[in-house]
């Protein structure tokens, strides 16, 4: 027992003592008027090595850990002058106010050797505001540079997990996947503060955040002014025609912030598929060509206020409506062979898909102290309504027999999402940090379809296909994060629990559960003067279905495949663990190991009426382990170029069968991103994207190259033009598919616009009348319920 004593003890001079190596330098950052700068970059650098960093907060300020001495204090923000004084750091001292001051050129008068991307305790942040590299990007072609970050044309993921959120100014866009990334897109790096990218959250997110967190910040100013832009963009290739306008305004005057934005995406789109399937069990083969074509019609508006009642409180309210619709015919011809015959196919499957969605955000905020302390109010109602239908026509000729067949479907969805919550942020002091809150969500949806068939002149309803089902959902939730910063040490450990009541699903089941999510992270400074430091994570999280995966409705792809929802999907569980070394503030190496229970995936299956007809459908696995590594090595070989590689590696477990045996499979995705910056305000980026084999339970895809390049001009400070080829390898996505001890196997050749190549071309109009003013925007407590809106939680086929 003394032993024990004596190496606590031990343990704890040793942390004390680390500690003491280490002393607090704060101050703020200001301009010329002495309003505070948010996001300011600020550095401490030693013989031209960077010792610390960070961005200022909401009031300008800054706090830095290092051991006493003298440093370089360097303070960079966009369109104002960088600042270099010499400081001393002593204990807890306080630096003061640093003043910026405008710059009279713009940041390419300047050298700026702000990063584009850094590592903090539990997230990377890609510093937009600060970073010549960012300058004329969008959303996507920064996100895209983001460690860890991985989009396929279709979705977005972090570290090979896909149905990640994405957030602006702490809303989450609740938008189905082609939405988003046309939304995104519409995002220009001007007006983008920053980046963060969270792979593990802690428990002030709701537990099912398993895939992590994309937060984009907004820009924000204080002056009392209005500014905005209008944006187009356009893409053409021979598989998509579209057309992009957006546009923004803010105002502040004041008390008061107003700000809307609206954007559109309007074309039509290509995809070309050629299939070969083989039947061993029946000694069949098919053959077949599909083309389809895609209009679009999407839009959205949203618009919101926030007013100041008096320092301390706030009120703030958003609307938003956005609409989406696509149609159009897929022609397919289809040779389904044995050894005595051929039976072709050719359908028509005209089909449109219509949606709705309106979203009401309210909060209430309560500035406690002079530390940043908060007590936030939130309440949020999603309303979406959706209806699909299809117009399907067939002729199978087999010999000299013919037969033609009519069907038809409609379906029509409903989902209600509400939301309240009450959070407070408390902060003791710099060094302690105290989160607490409550939250309940209400969902609720309702899916009815009806199918039917052609016979003797009159629409029968297929009994066996159509359907109503109905889902509701109670969530209740308690949570509590603590944060401590003890010299080289930081520590961050949180405690969630959740209550679940849901009623309908299939045959009217129910469930009650409860759980519990914990989470903790450590991290430790190796070496302060030098930036090494190791951040050891870990958290459990749930994965509950998407509504699109619950949703029974049975879609045609093809004369012989079909996909549907499964309303017997239960959540999956997910616990993650990893550990993260930082070397100079910048190179970052994590490994981890992912371990699910009811892993949820799309599974590929023969028809039980029809061997010859294959269902794709989402299921629940059991449970499976997987282990991975990512890198992040941001380089900069002249003041001129900036270049960011990513790497992630997974070796990771799946079950070829629903309760089969498990197996691993190496997945790999990679990218390097390369910024020149010359003379007359020209901008060259060109990027390369490697995706390796991904296998999914029965389906796997073949590894695919993607290579890209772009320049940009500015034209003064109102005009940016942009110029893009992607694509560039033209090449086809491969899937393939096995049926249970290969009773088929399915190869199919897809060309569609993400992976073939297509010309881009963007202008921006920036207009600004008064001074610059701050943008802030309304928190939305039901952020992380509205992501089960889009559509998936995996990968299509």
């Amino acid at each position: 027992m003394k032993k024990w004593i004596i190496w606590i003890v031990m343990i704890i001079c040793a942390i004390e003592a680390s500690a003491a190596r280490l002393c607090p330098a704060h101050g703020r950052v200001v301009n010329e008027q002495g309003k505070a700068i948010e996001y300011a970059t600020v550095v401490l650098l030693r013989e031209g090595r960077q010792v610390a960093g960070m961005a200022t907060d909401a009031d300008g300020q800054f706090q830095l850990e290092a051991a006493p001495g003298q440093y370089d204090l360097q303070i960079q923000y966009l369109g104002c002058e960088p600042l270099k004084q010499l400081i001393r750091v002593e204990e807890n001292n306080d630096l003061g106010d640093f003043v910026l001051r405008s710059s009279p050129t713009q940041i390419e008068g300047v050298v700026v050797s702000a990063r584009l991307v850094r590592r903090e305790a539990d997230r990377f942040v890609v510093d937009v505001a600060n970073a010549p590299a960012a300058i004329g990007k969008d959303g996507i072609d920064l996100l895209e540079q983001a460690p860890g970050v991985w989009i396929d044309g279709e979705k977005i993921s972090i570290n090979g997990k896909s149905g990640s959120k994405v957030y602006i100014n702490d809303r989450e866009l609740k938008m189905d996947n082609t939405q988003l990334l046309t939304y995104l897109r519409s995002l220009r790096a001007e007006e983008i503060q920053k980046i963060e990218v969270i792979p593990v959250t802690g428990a002030d997110y709701d537990a099912d955040s398993a895939s992590g967190v994309i937060r984009i910040t907004l820009k924000k100013r204080r002056e009392n002014g209005l500014n905005g832009s209008v944006a187009f963009n356009t893409s053409q290739s021979r598989y998509i025609h579209t057309y992009d306008p957006s546009a923004n305004i803010n105002l502040h005057s004041g008390k008061v912030d107003f700000y809307s934005s609206i954007w559109g995406s309007l074309g039509n789109q290509r995809l070309i598929s050629r299939e070969n399937t083989r039947y061993n069990a029946s000694g069949k083969n098919l053959q077949a060509i599909s083309n389809a074509r895609h209009n679009q019609r999407n839009y959205g508006i949203n618009a919101g206020s926030l007013f100041e009642i008096n320092p301390k409180n706030s009120l703030g309210a958003e609307l938003s409506v956005w609409h989406n619709g696509s149609w159009g015919p897929t022609s397919t011809s289809t040779d389904l062979m044995d050894q005595q015959a051929t039976v072709n196919t050719r359908s028509r499957f005209d089909n449109h898909d219509r949606g709705n969605n309106y979203t009401a955000t309210f909060n209430y905020i309560l500035k406690l102290d002079t530390l940043g302390s908060t007590l936030k109010l939130l309440a949020d109602y999603t309303r979406r309504d959706a209806d699909s239908g299809n117009d399907n026509s067939s002729r199978i000729t087999s010999g000299p027999s013919v037969v033609d067949s009519l069907y038809r479907d409609a379906a029509t969805s409903q989902y209600d999402i509400m939301t309240a919550s009450l959070a407070l942020e408390k902060n003791f002091s710099p060094r302690w940090t105290l989160k607490a809150g409550a939250k309940y969500t209400f969902n609720d949806m309702r899916n009815d379809a009806l199918y039917e068939y052609r016979k003797a002149d009159a629409w029968l309803r297929n009994n066996g296909q159509s359907y109503t089902v109905n889902y509701t959902e109670n969530i209740a939730a308690l949570y509590a994060t603590a944060s401590a910063r003890l010299g080289r040490w930081s520590l961050v450990a949180g405690l969630r629990g959740e209550y679940t009541h849901t009623h309908g699903k299939s045959g009217g089941l129910r469930q009650n559960y409860f759980s519990l999510f914990p989470n903790a992270n450590i991290s430790y400074t190796l070496a302060p003067e030098k930036g090494h430091s190791l951040i050891l994570q870990y958290a459990r999280t749930i994965q509950r279905p998407n509504f699109w995966c619950l949703n029974p409705q049975r879609s045609q792809l093809s004369d012989y495949t079909y996909q549907s929802g499964n309303p017997s999907l239960d959540p999956a569980f997910q616990h993650d663990v990893n550990l993260t070394l930082v070397l100079a503030n910048k190179y970052s190496l994590t490994g981890g190991v992912q371990i699910i229970d009811g892993e949820i995936l799309q599974t590929m299956l023969s028809d039980p009426q029809n061997p010859d007809m294959l269902h794709i459908n989402w299921v629940n696995f059991d449970a499976t382990t997987s282990y991975y590594a990512t890198v992040n090595l941001p380089f900069q070989p002249a003041k001129w170029w900036q270049m960011n590689l990513n790497g992630v590696y997974m070796r990771r477990g799946q079950r070829i069968e629903q309760h089969g045996e498990q197996h691993f499979c190496n997945w790999v995705f990679a990218n390097v991103s390369n910024t020149f910056s010359l003379p007359a305000r020209f901008y060259i980026d060109c990027a390369y994207f490697y995706q390796g084999r991904i296998d999914l339970g029965t389906v796997w895809v073949l590894p695919s190259h993607s290579l890209q390049a772009g320049i940009k001009k500015r034209l003064g400070e109102q005009f940016l033009l942009s110029l893009s080829v992607r694509g560039i390898l033209d090449q086809d996505q491969r899937i393939g598919a096995s049926g249970d001890n290969e009773d088929f196997v399915r190869m199919m050749h897809i060309s569609q616009a993400w992976g073939k190549i297509q010309f881009r071309f963007g202008v921006t109009w920036n207009f600004q009348s008064g001074k610059a003013f701050r943008k802030r925007a309304v928190e939305a407590a039901s952020a992380e319920d509205r992501e089960r809106l889009s559509k998936g939680s995996g990968t299509g086929f």
